[in-house]
C-alpha cells in the first residue's frame, strides 16, 4: 500500500515532466544524450574531443542539483519517495 507521502508527491508532480508512477524525471537521460551527441560530432568537429574527455557521469540527484530544468528542485525532493520496485 502506498504511503500518504508518496501519494502526496504523486499529486505534486502531476502536470510536470516527472512521472507520477515512478517519481523520476526523464530529463536525467539528457545528461547521457549530451555525451552521445558529442561523440557523434567528433569526426566532423575534432575540437569536441577535449570537452568530451572532461565529461563525467553524474548521479541522478547531482544532475538535478546542477540542472536548469524547471522542476529540478521537485525532482530532487521526489527522489526521496521513489518506489523500490
Amino acid at each position: 500500500m502506498a504511503s500518504d507521502d508518496f501519494l502526496a508527491m504523486r499529486a505534486r508532480v502531476r502536470d510536470t515532466n516527472i512521472s507520477e508512477t515512478t517519481l523520476l524525471a526523464t530529463d536525467y537521460l539528457n545528461h547521457f544524450n549530451e555525451v552521445v551527441m558529442m561523440l557523434e560530432m567528433v569526426p566532423d568537429m575534432p575540437e569536441f574531443l577535449d570537452e568530451l574527455k572532461e565529461w563525467q557521469p553524474k548521479s541522478y540527484l547531482q544532475h538535478f542539483r546542477d540542472a536548469a530544468f524547471s522542476d529540478a528542485a521537485l525532482a530532487v525532493e521526489a527522489y526521496t519517495f521513489i518506489p523500490t520496485k
